[in-house]
């Protein structure tokens, strides 16, 4: 750009992904850090005492992250930056046939989460420079943008009647978990104590999230919040059917274990090689019928 102003012009040398830039002192040289992570989507089996080699299931050339299996267990909605910036997209379970889902051209698009009925998915995105909740249909479409405040919002997930979509604001000055209309409308605050991650609980009317090294549990008006269990390692969580499941990416091979809500009951069910740690979005899911998980390393 012009010492004087103006319009900002690209440089006609290949500089994707360039990141803090310098002039030499004669002004003649560039000289640049070139930004670069490949990660991919790995599968493995989610059953005790089985410890098999992973099946590399989503790949490119650029970063795969945030898989997230369809109500069904027929889909994967995942982002991707393979376009240049991160978007989402839909293939199948098997990883075949890739589709780019979203172009928002935004510095950062991830997190996608599917309704219940597997008919939309909702996601974040900066596209103002905070991140925002939108919903798009899984089939293609335009993106409808949930949240507006001048916050970052992020993190979405549905209620079980696929009425409202959670997800983590720091409007209130930190992390809470709040709750929108899937529809639209006016955001409801519901923990008072600071959430992150929320998801609804199994009964629909409360939500866990996780908080201070630990996963909590709430009313969804933020009334009886208890602890459920510890969470010293900040590992992703996942709430599926009556049972929360942990991957502990502190370790090499990562564990993964699962909290059964009724008898509160915790078992490893094995190891997953997650590999070398990646300087990237990461997260992991599981199958519908809880026999497969799905992540990117950690």
């Amino acid at each position: 750009m012009a010492l004087a102003g103006g319009e900002p012009q690209p440089l006609s040398i290949p500089a994707d992904d360039a990141i803090k830039v310098t002039i030499s002192a004669r002004r003649n040289r560039l000289a640049f850090l070139r930004y670069k992570v490949d990660t991919n989507i790995w599968a493995a089996p989610a059953v005790a005492g089985v410890h098999s080699q992973p099946l590399k299931l989503i790949a490119s050339t650029r970063e795969d992250a945030s898989p997230a299996f369809s109500p069904d267990g027929q889909r994967i909605a995942f982002a991707s930056s393979r376009s240049g910036n991160f978007e989402i997209y839909v293939c199948g379970s098997d990883g075949s046939n890739p589709q780019q889902l979203t172009t928002m051209n935004a510095p950062d698009t991830g997190t996608p989460n599917w309704s219940p009925d597997g008919k939309q998915i909702a996601f974040d995105s900066r596209l103002d420079g905070h991140s925002d909740i939108f919903v798009i249909n899984a089939e293609g479409g335009s993106p409808h943008r949930l949240t507006t405040e001048l916050f970052d919002n992020e993190l979405s997930t549905w209620s079980r009647d696929g009425d409202w979509i959670y997800f983590t604001s720091e409007q209130a000055g930190r992390p809470q978990i709040w709750k929108v209309p899937a529809e639209g409308g006016a955001a409801v605050r519901l923990t008072k104590s600071g959430g992150w991650g929320g998801f609804e609980g199994p009964d629909g009317k409360s939500v866990y999230y996780y908080r201070d090294h630990a996963i909590w549990k709430s009313a969804l008006n933020g009334e009886g919040e208890a602890r459920v269990t510890d969470n010293p390692q900040e590992q992703d969580f996942r709430l599926r059917s009556n049972a929360i499941w942990l991957l502990d990416s502190s370790t090499s091979p990562a564990k993964f274990e699962v909290l059964d809500l009724s008898t509160h009951k915790q078992t490893r069910l094995g190891v997953v090689d997650t590999g070398p740690p990646a300087n990237g979005p990461t997260s992991f899911d599981v199958s519908p019928d809880g026999r497969t998980v799905i992540y990117t390393p950690c």
